[in-house]
């Protein structure tokens, strides 16, 4: 008869285990490759939050009124929120997420969007990650933002869906187009469950708003299945 091992005892095994990689593979700072931490405090200290007045739904810095003009055809019930400007070190970090699985550093990121998370009046009934293409998914094996989103949701104890929002269209990359080229690129390209997300307030996690055509879509299809209100958190802003 196989004898499991006390709960507490794959705990503390855990923590020898990541103490002993750690000793043996030291930890570097994805901001500056500095040895010794995932996040080093000078990479901190260097982030570029967001200032000032910002549209009500896309989170852009406004000089007047309520919505910047990217936001003005957005459907309502739509807020978005990033983290920080998309600048170094940041975006060296969510580089090195994007082509190297890294839980730590998503960890760290998922700390990031706790804090801005709590600094609104948001009320969340799960955590959904936008899903990434199939094609770029079997080259990577992995999605980063589902490692974001994994943490998030663990941190505030809310219900990860990982499969109530899918692409239904492969598209091509985002990076290099334009901002209307993008909007084109990615129209119709989800697809929302209605069974998961009828009636629920979601919160969307993205690594990185550009020209917002993305959360967009995802958006639509969210809304056109039944979610009652959506909320989008990311870690950088271009």
């Amino acid at each position: 008869m196989k004898r499991s091992i006390p709960h507490q005892s794959l705990g503390w095994f855990t923590y020898w285990l990541k103490q002993t990689i750690d000793l043996l593979f030291p930890p570097r700072c994805a901001g500056c490759n500095v040895t010794g931490k995932v996040w080093c405090d000078e990479c901190n200290d260097r982030i570029i939050p967001p200032k000032g007045r910002t549209c009500t739904a896309f989170g852009f810095p406004l000089e007047k009124g309520t919505l910047c003009p990217i936001c003005e055809d957005w459907p309502n019930r739509i807020h978005v929120r990033p983290f920080a400007y998309y600048k170094k070190p940041l975006s060296s970090a969510i580089l090195k997420l994007k082509y190297r699985s890294d839980q730590a550093l998503a960890n760290t990121m998922a700390f990031w969007l706790v804090g801005v998370y709590h600094r609104t009046v948001w009320m969340a009934d799960c955590v959904i990650p936008v899903p990434l293409a199939d094609v770029r998914l079997r080259q990577r094996g992995y999605n980063q933002v589902t490692l974001i989103a994994t943490s998030f949701a663990k941190e505030l104890k809310l219900p990860l869906f990982t499969n109530a929002l899918e692409r239904v269209r492969e598209t091509q990359s985002q990076v290099g187009l334009g901002r209307q080229e993008r909007h084109i690129n990615v129209e119709g390209a989800f697809w929302a469950d209605s069974r998961i997300v009828q009636d629920q307030s979601i919160v969307i996690i993205d690594d990185l708003l550009t020209s917002g055509a993305t959360l967009k879509n995802c958006a639509v299809a969210l809304l056109n299945a039944g979610a009652a209100q959506f909320y989008c958190l990311t870690v950088g802003r271009a």
